[in-house]
């Protein structure tokens, strides 16, 4: 039998990328990792040296990945498929609903990826995915009859006709008059659009998503309407907050940011002080610091974005009462050189 050190070394080199690319998959490195340990090792002792090596191994998958890769099952009643990533913690919940032909409809702050879980919900299911913003106009949903005589169809078309996910995002900035039609499509299973009545594919499936609850404006997001209640009607409602799993994985693990923006929400919710600090804030923060830019410009540029000093002054203030390190490098930076409180 080989030594622990000989199969340590085995397992690198079966893992091993070059810097800079990631092109080995998840269940390549799986197939590394059990043909190694399977050719070398037999008998009680794979618990002992699988136990001994995980550290080293996890190391070595962050060093890659950035986070452990991940490979989430889905089980459909006609098959079962694998989506590679992270997932949202609401993204089980969310699949079941729509895997049931439940409308839903995903609400919660800009930039809590809830574009990304529809995608990855279309792809569990094997379904196509279509996608419509903010509907202001009818037609942007029924389509029309063009001067020559000829149906111009859109993405709910398609979905309604041949089946897939119909994705409507920012339903609360659409025109509640125009999402009063959706009602029989959703309701009754059929649609009257300019070329004549259609049943729904019985694969058609309605996902929508907003930034609020759909019962009008706020401070947050003024461009928004009250949707009418027969529509919400149609809906689950489902409320998506910021996850920590996908925070890992666009700061690779980087939790003395994490720790920053956490603080740094609820210190602006408390204050009542607007400034949103979303994934897209996390992952320009984590790009521009492999940069030559230095991070007090990286923070200016990515978070704060010409706030009001007073302002900025009562969120740095606050987010050490919060419980702040005053040696994190982000709240350091976001000092500035020139800025004091």
């Amino acid at each position: 039998m080989k030594t622990v050190d000989e199969i340590k070394q085995e397992i690198s080199a079966g893992i091993k990328t070059p810097k800079g690319k990631n092109t080995t998959s998840a269940s390549k490195v799986v197939e590394a990792i059990q043909k190694t340990i399977i050719d070398t090792v037999v008998g009680d002792g794979i618990d002992a040296i699988v136990e001994t090596i995980k550290p080293e191994l996890t190391k070595k998958l962050i060093e890659i990945y950035g986070v452990l890769p991940q490979i989430h099952e889905i089980k459909t009643p006609t098959e079962t498929r694998k989506i590679e990533g992270v997932t949202h913690e609401k993204f089980d919940e969310i699949l079941n609903m729509v895997n049931l032909g439940i409308p839903v409809f995903m609400t919660g702050k800009s930039g809590t990826g809830k574009n990304i879980i529809c995608k990855q919900v279309a792809d569990a299911l094997g379904f196509e995915f279509y996608f419509t913003n903010a509907v202001t106009q009818e037609y942007r949903l029924t389509g029309f009859i063009d001067a020559h005589g000829n149906y111009q169809k859109t993405q709910f078309y398609d979905a309604f006709t041949k089946g897939g996910v119909f994705f409507l995002d920012e339903m609360d900035a659409s025109v509640p008059e125009v999402l009063v039609i959706l009602n029989a499509a959703i309701a009754n299973g059929y649609f009257d659009f300019p070329t004549g009545r259609v049943e729904a594919h019985e694969n058609f499936r309605v996902i929508a998503a907003g930034n609020t609850v759909g019962k009008g404006a706020d401070n947050n997001y003024t461009g928004r309407y009250c949707i009418d209640a027969a529509s919400l009607d149609r809906f689950a409602l489902v409320e998506i907050d910021y996850s920590q799993k996908i925070e890992e994985n666009i700061c690779e693990n980087n939790t003395e940011l994490i720790n920053f923006v956490h603080k740094f929400r609820e210190t602006t919710e408390k204050c009542g002080i607007e400034c949103l600090c979303s994934y897209r804030t996390m992952q320009r923060i984590t790009l521009l610091e492999k940069t030559d830019m230095s991070l007090c410009d990286i923070m200016n540029v990515s978070l704060f974005k010409g706030m009001p000093i007073d302002d900025r002054n009562i969120i740095l203030e606050q987010i050490i009462e919060e419980g702040l390190s005053k040696d994190n490098k982000y709240y350091k930076a976001s000092k500035g050189p020139n800025f004091t409180l």
